[in-house]
């Protein structure tokens, strides 16, 4: 546990089973949370959990100067399955129909809508898991809009979004998370990252701050099992 502590001036130790190059400072290996396909996207790698049929963790780099650069709109946007992913394992849109969960990006809509092609990328399905109606739309909205503020007041910052634990299942064996989480390293700060670890859950999230949901990488070991 001593190392994962001190890893965090100068990298996160490999949590989930791979290395992404959009997260050079994140290196990112694990024991027990296996990504069973690395898919290679656009500005974003992800971990791909065959058997939750979600990603167990997706990896980024925000670039200040890139945020909010054009706005482009979502309005014709739909998610979609990846095809890179076999086709017994994949999820579909309509698995989360009439399920009560929003179908929760990992790598965000908005922190890619300067680039029409990286946008589409992020509907795909294999860059969303399940994700409680309010925690989705206030609390990881505000998390999601901290990570931007941040690319742009120290130039970039290096994101991994996920999810953990199971409170169920919906159409198709998609896994419910438990909990989803989120660490931002700002690596011209040269600090420890900022870490985030909610319950997959509606309750207080419509009125939830920033602080509340701050977490530890000691605590997201013990929550996530990792």
């Amino acid at each position: 546990m001593k190392h994962l502590i001190i890893a965090g001036l100068i990298s996160i130790t490999s949590l989930f089973g791979f290395n992404s190059s959009y997260t050079p400072n994140l290196n990112i290996i694990t024991k027990n949370i296996k990504c069973n396909k690395i898919l290679h996207k656009k500005a974003f790698d992800i971990c791909y959990n065959y058997k939750h049929k979600t990603p167990n963790v997706v990896a980024y780099t925000l670039y200040g100067n890139l945020v909010n650069k054009n706005n482009l709109s979502r309005k014709h946007l739909s998610f979609r399955p990846d095809y890179e992913i076999p086709k017994q394992y994949r999820s579909y849109s309509k698995d989360y129909t009439h399920s009560g969960y929003d179908r929760g990006h990992n790598a965000p809509n908005a922190s890619f809508d300067y680039n029409k092609s990286i946008q589409k990328e992020t509907f795909l399905m294999s860059n969303i898991a399940p994700q409680a109606k309010w925690l989705n739309r206030r609390y990881w909205a505000k998390l999601e809009k901290l990570a931007r503020f941040l690319a742009v007041k120290y130039k970039k910052v290096e994101v991994l979004n996920g999810n953990c634990g199971s409170k169920g299942h919906l159409k198709n064996n998609v896994n419910i998370p438990a909990y989803w989480f989120k660490v931002i390293y700002v690596s011209n700060k040269k600090s420890l990252p900022l870490v985030f670890l909610a319950p997959n859950t509606n309750q207080k999230m419509k009125t939830a701050k920033i602080k509340d949901y701050s977490s530890s990488l000691i605590e997201l070991k013990q929550k996530c099992g990792f």
